[in-house]
């Protein structure tokens, strides 16, 4: 049985990540755990009831549960609930090893602490603690997708995250396009761009895939614009840093509305690769020489008292 993490505040929002959650759960199927975290009590401030709390997600589970989905598939999802004290961002992992969690579904906009961060940030945040994927859903309805969008550069991705795409293939059975940008001066690298795309494609045990190769100096920009000429519900990125993810979010994206940031956004994070280290002795001369130089003081050119 598969396992989906779902952080929750007690805003609107909330409702329709834990539709979504609802959804993905009876498709795949997964067990829910749903976590909230309150803030801590202030000096002078009543210490916080858990048990009310957990009331609370109780109540919307059974409001949620029959009013998106038909009786038997809301029997079907079993729920499990956490609730914890402080932010988040202290208890995310964690949490997430804990219930060995396979995807965390989580909002754009999340109230953690008692404060609202900008859209984007606090999702980016919680990617860079966990080691599954997460799927960041924008606020409103929307059905599970029928076309799904996966814009990266295949070039340069990392082995480990494609076996993690296709785990998820069960959750997410419909179309894929794999889309790969190259700017005007990438012309000439053509042909090992387009390799690259094809061999991604064929590791992937998804029920279809179609390959791209577009060029667009901007391939955030180029993302967004393809999920829209193809109506994609779903966009998978791969970014390479934490900044990349952010631009994804960026507030210029999102008071436009452009398009990649009303669909739900699936995070794959890459692990850290580890440093290269010298296979000889004339490897490790050649990594020694080109180490930064250290400097040090020039005690001969200083004016003694």
């Amino acid at each position: 049985m598969k396992t989906i993490l779902v952080p929750l505040d007690h805003t609107a929002a909330a409702e329709y990540t834990l539709a979504y959650a609802n959804k993905l759960a009876v498709r795949w199927p997964a067990e829910i755990v749903l976590l909230y975290c309150h803030p801590e009590a202030m000096p002078g401030q009543p210490e916080p009831d858990f048990v009310s709390e957990e009331t609370r997600l109780r109540s919307l589970v059974e409001r949620l549960r029959y009013k998106q989905l038909t009786r038997q598939d809301g029997r079907r999802i079993r729920y499990h609930y956490r609730v914890l004290s402080g932010c988040l961002h202290d208890h995310a992992a964690s949490e997430a090893a804990r219930c060995g969690a396979d995807l965390v579904v989580m909002g754009l906009e999340h109230i953690d602490c008692n404060h609202q961060a900008p859209p984007g940030n606090h999702a980016a945040t919680i990617t860079e603690l966990v080691s599954c994927p997460v799927l960041v859903v924008p606020p409103g309805r929307r059905s599970l997708p029928n076309r799904v969008a996966f814009a990266a550069d295949f070039a340069t991705l990392s082995l480990n995250v494609l076996p993690r795409l296709s785990a998820l293939r069960e959750a997410f059975p419909a179309p894929l396009d794999l889309v790969q940008f190259y700017s005007p001066n990438q012309r000439p690298l053509r042909r090992q761009l387009k390799q690259a795309v094809i061999q991604a494609a064929a590791q992937l045990t998804w029920p279809l895939t179609t390959p791209h190769l577009l060029e667009d100096d901007a391939p955030l920009e180029g993302s967004s614009e393809f999920c829209a000429r193809t109506q994609a519900q779903l966009l998978i990125i791969a970014p390479g840093s934490p900044a990349q993810l952010l631009q994804y979010f960026d507030r210029c994206y999102t008071t436009t509305r452009a398009y990649h940031t009303q669909i739900p956004v699936l995070v794959l994070r890459a692990t850290e690769r580890p440093t290269a280290g010298a296979c000889c002795e004339k490897c490790a001369e050649r990594l020694e020489r080109e180490q930064p130089t250290r400097l040090l003081p020039n005690y001969a050119a200083v004016h003694w008292a």
